[in-house]
């Protein structure tokens, strides 16, 4: 009862926040970057045209990744079918495709970083039948290394992780994991490629609390391989159970957001 209190206190604060902020700077819609009306801005985050068009992910899909797949009965992705992954199940808001990419890449890289209350709504949408299931004790961002986070000014990552939390009431960890060094650029390399690249780059921090069963936050899933290296690294520490949401997933096929393809 009191963590429920505490928990509606934080809303009604956010709330507030909120409010003044729009005053100040009128929130845009994450697609198409237009100025919300208010009410467009309270109900449902985004402009009507552009909720229309949004690509969610729906079934059927893996059972694995969360990714769509081709038709029903169909239990697992083309990938998923292929590869061992070392978590037990992830799900996504949206497929990483057309207009979405763009917004994508202005939140990571332009420092749009309104975007994200809509994106962590939509992904705790995607979440809410799992949550029941997968049960997680707590929710961990995948790290960002502190040069690129230096650099950028945030992990967009966390950010999600953050408004996620306090949607859900689950507790979040950002500490927990950590980067231990900076990995190469991953745009062109396949999963092999990745797995390889990706080795050795996450770490648990030592006195870390113990949790038996986590919930991973990213922004896109591709191949899977951060995924799976971060899973590995949390299982040598007893973790049972890993379990992510991501507001993107790819359709299968190698799909990459830069300056080039927005």
């Amino acid at each position: 009862m009191h963590r429920k209190i505490e928990q509606y206190k934080k809303n009604i604060e956010h709330k507030k926040i909120n409010f003044l902020s729009n005053l100040l700077y009128p929130p845009r819609c994450p697609i198409c970057d237009r100025i919300l009306r208010l009410s467009d801005s309270a109900e449902r985050g985004c402009c009507p045209a552009c909720m229309e068009t949004l690509p969610w992910v729906r079934e059927p899909a893996c059972m694995k990744c969360g990714k769509p797949v081709g038709e029903e009965g169909q239990e697992y992705c083309e990938d998923c079918r292929k590869q061992a992954h070392a978590f037990d199940r992830g799900t996504a808001a949206f497929t990483y495709t057309g207009a979405l990419r763009h917004s994508v890449y202005r939140m990571k890289s332009e420092n749009r970083r309104d975007y994200v209350p809509f994106f962590a709504k939509t992904m705790t949408t995607a979440l809410a039948r799992y949550l029941p299931r997968w049960e997680p004790e707590v929710i961990l961002p995948v790290p960002m290394h502190p040069g690129k986070k230096r650099r950028r000014g945030y992990n967009q990552s966390e950010l999600l992780a953050q408004e996620i939390g306090r949607r859900t009431g689950l507790p979040v960890e950002k500490e927990l994991l950590y980067c231990t060094r900076a990995v190469p650029s991953q745009k062109t390399l396949g999963r092999r490629e990745r797995l390889l690249n990706l080795r050795g780059s996450f770490a648990v921090r030592r006195g870390a609390p113990a949790f038996q069963r986590v919930l991973l936050v990213d922004d896109v899933y591709t191949t899977g391989s951060t995924m799976d290296e971060i899973s590995r690294v949390l299982r040598e520490t007893g973790v049972e159970s890993v379990f992510f949401v991501v507001l993107c997933t790819g359709k299968g096929k190698k799909a990459v957001c830069t300056a080039k393809k927005v």
